[in-house]
């Protein structure tokens, strides 16, 4: 990023990101009947649920959980019905994850959720939500692949 954008603005994004983060979230009194998750919970079935059939390794890696970490996720999401495990057809070693109808169902409903809250707060910006989803996705994927992030400074 170019010197010009100042480390106070950089923060000011990232302290807004965060804040509208906590607005949208589904726990509060306006949630949608959903099935409620942790952060570990929803971090992975989100990536099920983008991924259909990546293994549990795969999900680890991606969501840069510890495996077991990560397998105990997974065995929650299991157990509350959002996830399914299946043996891969060409390797029975190999387990696939999948996101089940109830999931599907609790992912249409957050998505709703969402698009309410966003829709009532930017009263028909088009342009805009376009302008600042591919800002942020921008932003997620050098931050997922774009290397170690700096030390923090005392």
């Amino acid at each position: 990023m170019p010197p010009s954008v100042s480390d106070g603005a950089l923060a000011e994004l990232a302290d807004v990101v965060m804040r509208v983060a906590r607005e949208i979230d589904p726990k509060g009194p306006q949630a949608p009947d959903i099935v409620p998750l942790t952060g570990t919970e929803a971090l992975v079935m989100r990536w099920v649920h983008h991924n259909p059939g990546a293994s549990p390794s795969a999900v680890a890696r991606a969501t840069a959980l510890q495996r077991s970490n990560c397998s105990v996720a997974l065995r929650s999401l299991v157990a509350k019905g959002l996830i399914e495990r299946q043996t891969a057809p060409d390797d029975a070693r190999v387990t696939r994850l999948h996101p089940t109808a109830l999931a599907d169902e609790s992912v249409q409903k957050l998505h709703a959720y969402w698009a309410g809250r966003l829709r009532r707060a930017l009263d028909g910006d088009e342009a805009g939500v376009q302008a600042a989803a591919a800002l942020l996705a921008r932003i997620e994927e050098e931050l997922r692949h774009g290397g170690d992030p700096p030390p923090m400074s005392s």
